[in-house]
């Protein structure tokens, strides 16, 4: 298969579409408009290397997209007290945006958390990586063996 002619990210464009992705629209509504590269071109700019500056806006976008999303959670409950809104259908809308929330900044809003375990001073790091070997003898050793 031939290989396309690479594109050019144009700095009015990726704006745009990185200011949209951070307010929490879908890539795929901000590319479906005519002024807008396809989808495809997109998402290659944000992994494929070739523009580099964009893809780290883009993460960027995405991070703020979770944020976007969690204060739209937010709004959905005050129309639910406000009886704007039926909690079952509510429920549905959160759903989904709790769990773009979580995997947009997960940081901030997953449920589960990285710990490092490392210490300032050295003492809790881990040690050097023994054999194979070294590691049958200590075991042999601790066992009485």
């Amino acid at each position: 298969m031939p290989a396309g002619r690479p594109s050019k990210a144009k700095p009015a464009i990726t704006d745009e579409i990185c200011r949209r992705v951070s307010e929490g629209e879908p890539i795929r509504s901000i590319c479906a408009d005519k002024h807008m590269p396809a989808m495809s071109t997109v998402m290659l700019w944000a992994v494929d290397g070739s523009q580099p500056e964009f893809a780290e806006r883009y993460r960027e976008a995405r991070v703020a997209a979770g944020h976007a999303h969690a204060e739209k959670i937010n709004e959905i409950t005050r129309k639910v007290e406000a009886g704007l809104l039926k909690p079952d259908q509510a429920r549905v809308m959160m759903d989904g945006l709790k769990w773009a929330a979580e995997r947009m900044a997960a940081n901030a809003y997953s449920p589960r958390h990285i710990h490092d375990h490392q210490s300032s001073d050295g003492s809790m790091s881990p040690q050097s990586k023994l054999s194979d070997e070294e590691l049958d003898e200590r075991i042999k050793r601790l066992a009485g063996k």
